[in-house]
């Protein structure tokens, strides 16, 4: 509460990322977040179904992101999370469609009307077809398409609440090669960026906004983070070309709204170097160390609100304002844009206040008796996706 520092909650973040990461107790050749339930890409009230868990059953429940339809009147099949925020579709460079999954713990089953139980969990993964075998990802295998693929993680969204916190404390860790800042390009890894071209990624650093058109990159192809909204998109595609607008998830300047942007930058970057840098513990792992493969990556930022208020009050969302994921959130990196702005948090008492609308997928988990995803929240149009046999 008041004597909570910027600090904590990036200590709080990475110790659950590393708690979730390691092998499980039960089933070692698996991780903790592997334990827990992976949202199926269709059924309603799934928390008093079957729980489907383990690497296999992430395999065979992949999404592909797609528009968002946004009429109020379409059942909730699917949650639309699943979704880039804005319709694009996102393509690697090598042409392939990243996938998605979701997975939430037991605690989340116990959500009421009145709102979650403290330590509930979502996570949302964020995967690419990998062209030949790399030991620095995390990776799982999938038949899609025309047989089966190595699919290595490039982003780990982890949400999770607690007492103090009930709008829940927002963390995004991303791959070390999935693409460099757009205003300070960082030398591009020795087998090139997974979602920038080495041509476009010089063309970046002259991107100052969310989109980078053709007239800001002459004589090239670039389009830089630039997509085309579809209903249906294929599994291969024009590579898309991605660059962070705000480095850890943070405004340029010193201060906004009362978050401190310099302090939010310093925490961030020192903490990823103590645990992933050459001379951090994951880093001095040897590389036989189930934990070794998570050196290489970082935490982008996180966001919550100050004292736990609502997140639409106002001045008081701290952390990572512009907060994002380049591979989650690609189009939708935008000034004073985080995941509030979507996942908006409510505690007020009015009915048409819901608590339970911060989770996009908690209208596929519980009844409607208890969501009031039918009248309430906004219901999302069941996505497409791929199953993995």
């Amino acid at each position: 509460m008041g004597d909570e520092t910027n600090c904590q909650f990036y200590q709080f973040s990475w110790q659950w990322f590393l708690a979730l990461a390691q092998p499980s107790t039960t089933n070692p050749s698996e991780r903790v977040f592997e334990t827990y339930r992976v949202l199926q890409p269709e059924g309603n009230d799934q928390c008093n179904m079957n729980g489907v868990t383990g690497r296999a059953a992430a395999a065979r429940s992949l999404f592909i992101r797609l528009a968002k339809p946004k009429a109020a009147t379409i059942q909730p099949v699917t949650p639309g999370e699943f979704d880039q925020a804005t319709g694009e579709p996102l393509y690697d460079q090598q042409g392939n469609i990243v996938f998605y999954n979701v997975y939430y713990n037991p605690t989340e089953c116990q959500a009421t009307s009145n709102g979650y139980l403290p330590n509930t969990i979502e996570i949302k993964a964020s995967w690419r077809i990998l062209p030949g075998a790399d030991p620095t990802y995390y990776t799982m295998q999938a038949n899609i398409g025309s047989g089966p693929v190595t699919l290595g993680l490039v982003g780990f969204h982890l949400v999770i609440n607690t007492k103090n916190h009930p709008e829940f404390v927002w963390a995004t860790l991303e791959h070390a090669t999935n693409d460099p800042d757009c205003t300070n390009p960082q030398s591009a890894p020795s087998g090139g960026w997974s979602f920038i071209s080495s041509t476009c990624s010089k063309c970046a650093s002259g991107c100052g906004s969310k989109v980078c058109n053709l007239v800001k990159c002459p004589n090239t192809n670039c389009k830089i983070n630039y997509g085309t909204q579809q209903s249906a998109p294929p599994l291969k595609g024009t590579p898309t070309q991605v660059c962070r607008v705000y480095p850890d998830g943070t405004d340029p300047g010193s201060m906004t709204n009362g978050n401190n942007n310099d302090v939010n930058r310093f925490n961030i970057n020192t903490l990823n170097q103590q645990i992933t840098g050459a001379n951090g513990f994951l880093g001095q792992l040897p590389s036989d160390n189930p934990m070794s493969v998570w050196k290489n990556y970082f935490m982008v930022g996180g966001l919550w609100t100050n004292g736990g208020v609502g997140s639409n009050v106002p001045n008081e969302q701290r952390g990572s304002l512009e907060l994002a994921n380049t591979t989650m959130e690609t189009f939708f990196q935008k000034p004073q844009h985080n995941c509030f702005t979507c996942h908006n948090y409510d505690p007020r008492p009015p009915a048409s206040n819901n608590p339970l609308e911060v989770s996009h997928i908690i209208c596929s988990l519980l009844p409607t008796s208890i969501t009031g995803c039918s009248s309430k929240l906004q219901i999302q149009a069941k996505s497409k996706h791929v199953t993995s046999k």
